[in-house]
C-alpha cells in the first residue's frame, strides 16, 4: 500500500517537473557559484602579482639610492616582518646567485629558470611562475624581475592565505548544494502545481464524462496559455461528442421509423398471402413486392452508411484530376428519359476545358443526386439547369429547377440526416440524398449554398476548390 502511495506521486507529471526543475537549478547556481569563484582565483592571483611587481619596483629603487648593500639590508627587513610567507634571491643577469634570504629553506629550494633571465634579457618584463616545492605544502607565487642593467630579483610569496580563503569559499559551496536542491524542490513543486492545475479540471471533467455526466465542461479561467488552449479544445470535443451522440439518438429513431415502414408493409403482404388461398401470381407478386421492399433498405442502409463513412474520414478519397463536363453531360444523359417523361426541359452549359480535383465516383453520386433532386421536385412543363464555370480560383456548379421549391424555414434543415420538407413528404425518398451530397462536397473542402423560393424553383450552387 505504502509503495503503490510513492509511486503513485514518484510517477506524476508535478513530481517529474519538480525534480528536473530543482536539478536544473541546483546545477546553474552550482555553475554561477564556480564562475564566481574562477573569478575570485584569478583576481586573487593579480593581486599577488601586482603585489609582487611592486617589490621589483621598490628594490629598484632602493637599489639605485643605496646600493647592493641597502637591497639586501631591505631584503632582511621584509623577510623579518613577513615571517616565513617570502623570500628574496638578489641574481646577476647571468644567474649567479648574489644573495638570498627567508626564514625558511625556500630561498634554496627555488631554482630561477634559464628561460625566465633569457625572457628578461631580451625583453626586460618580469617573468611570474608558481611554483610546487618538494618540502612546501603549499604553492607559492614567483616573479623575476630586472631592478637595474644587471642585477634581478627573485621574490616568491606563499599562497597559503589564498588556498586558505578559497578553501573556505569551496566548504560554502558543498554546504550550500542541499539547501539550494530543497528550496528549488520546493519552488518548483509550486510551480508544477500551479501550471497544472488546469490540467487536473480537465482530468476531473473527464472523470464525471467518463460516469455519464455529458453536460459537464472544463471552467476556463485566467490561465496559462497552453492550458487554456487544452481546455477550449477539451469543450470543444466535448460539444462535437454530445452533438454526435444526439445525432446517433436521432438516426436511431429515424431509421427505426423508416426500417419500420418497409417492414410493416413486407409483414403485411406475406399475412395477407398466407391467410389466404393464394394463387401463384399473388405469390410472385408478394415476392416481386418484397424484393423491392429490400432493395429500398439496402439502398437507405448502404447511404448510411456511405455518410458515417465520409464525414469520419475513414474511407480515402481516391483523388484524380476530374473532367466537370463528362460528369454533368453524363448524369444529363442518365436522366434525359426520366426528364423526358415528365415533359421536363433539361438543358447543360459546360466548358469542355474544366477540371477539378477529387473522388470522380463520389463527385459522380453528388451531380447525379441533385440532379436527380431537381427532376423529382420539378412540374411537367419545368425546367432544370445545369452549369459550371470558374470563379474566385473555385469551380462553381449551379443546379437549377423551376419546381415547388423550399420555404426558409426549411432551408437551414435540409442537409439534416432524414429530415424531410412538407412539401416533399408526397415524393418518394429516404431523406438522405442531400446529406449525403454535403458529406461528399465537405470531404473535398468544398462548399454548398442554397437559394430557393416557395413555389418558384431552387438553386444548389457547389464550390469545389482546385
Amino acid at each position: 500500500m505504502f509503495s503503490k502511495r510513492i509511486h503513485d506521486i514518484t510517477g506524476t507529471l508535478a513530481f517529474r517537473l519538480t525534480i528536473w526543475y530543482a536539478v536544473f537549478f541546483t546545477f546553474c547556481s552550482l555553475f554561477a557559484i564556480s564562475i564566481y569563484y574562477y573569478k575570485i582565483s584569478v583576481i586573487t592571483r593579480m593581486e599577488t602579482d601586482k603585489e609582487l611587481v611592486e617589490e621589483i619596483d621598490e628594490f629598484s629603487v632602493i637599489l639605485q639610492e643605496g646600493g647592493v648593500e641597502n637591497v639586501e639590508k631591505y631584503m632582511t627587513a621584509e623577510v623579518e616582518s613577513e615571517g616565513e610567507d617570502i623570500f628574496f634571491q638578489l641574481l646577476s643577469l647571468d644567474g649567479r646567485v648574489l644573495s638570498m634570504k627567508s626564514k625558511t629553506f625556500l630561498h634554496q629550494q627555488a631554482t630561477i629558470p634559464d628561460s625566465a633571465l633569457e625572457v628578461i634579457r631580451r625583453t626586460g618584463k618580469p617573468v611570474f611562475e608558481t611554483l610546487n616545492l618538494a618540502d612546501y605544502p603549499h604553492p607559492v607565487r614567483s616573479v623575476v624581475g630586472p631592478i637595474s642593467p644587471d642585477l634581478v630579483l627573485y621574490v616568491g610569496i606563499s599562497l597559503e592565505q589564498n588556498e586558505e580563503y578559497l578553501s573556505i569559499f569551496k566548504q560554502l559551496i558543498f554546504k550550500l548544494i542541499f539547501p539550494l536542491f530543497m528550496i528549488s524542490a520546493l519552488i518548483g513543486w509550486f510551480l508544477a502545481r500551479k501550471a497544472l492545475k488546469g490540467v487536473e479540471e480537465v482530468t476531473r471533467t473527464a472523470t464525471e464524462i467518463s460516469k455519464g455526466a455529458y453536460d459537464k465542461r472544463v471552467q476556463v479561467k485566467k490561465q496559462l496559455l497552453e492550458v487554456h488552449r487544452l481546455a477550449n479544445t477539451f469543450n470543444v470535443m466535448l460539444d462535437r461528442i454530445q452533438a454526435l451522440i444526439k445525432g446517433m439518438r436521432e438516426i436511431t429513431d429515424n431509421v427505426a421509423h423508416d426500417l419500420r415502414s418497409p417492414l410493416t408493409r413486407i409483414r403485411g403482404a406475406a399475412e395477407m398471402t398466407l391467410t389466404r388461398t393464394a394463387s401463384l401470381s399473388d405469390c410472385e407478386k408478394m415476392a416481386a413486392s418484397t424484393i423491392e421492399e429490400c432493395d429500398n433498405l439496402i439502398v437507405l442502409i448502404n447511404t448510411m452508411l456511405d455518410i458515417t463513412e465520409i464525414e469520419a474520414g475513414v474511407g480515402r478519397l481516391e483523388k484524380d484530376n476530374v473532367a466537370v463536363n463528362r460528369l454533368i453531360l453524363d448524369a444529363r444523359d442518365l436522366f434525359g428519359p426520366v426528364a423526358d417523361g415528365k415533359n421536363i426541359r433539361l438543358e447543360a452549359e459546360v466548358p469542355d476545358e474544366l477540371y477539378v480535383p477529387g473522388d470522380r465516383r463520389k463527385l459522380q453520386r453528388m451531380v447525379t443526386n441533385l440532379l436527380e433532386n431537381a427532376i423529382k421536385y420539378s412540374e411537367s412543363g419545368g425546367v432544370v439547369a445545369i452549369s459550371a464555370r470558374m470563379e474566385g480560383g473555385r469551380v462553381r456548379m449551379d443546379f437549377s429547377d423551376t419546381g415547388m421549391g423550399i420555404s426558409p424555414a426549411d432551408l437551414p434543415k435540409i442537409f439534416d440526416r432524414f429530415y424531410r420538407c412538407d412539401s416533399s413528404r408526397s415524393q418518394q425518398g429516404s431523406g438522405l440524398g442531400l446529406s449525403l451530397v454535403k458529406a461528399i462536397i465537405d470531404a473535398h473542402g468544398g462548399d454548398i449554398r442554397v437559394k430557393s423560393k416557395l413555389n418558384a424553383g431552387s438553386t444548389f450552387s457547389v464550390f469545389l476548390p482546385l
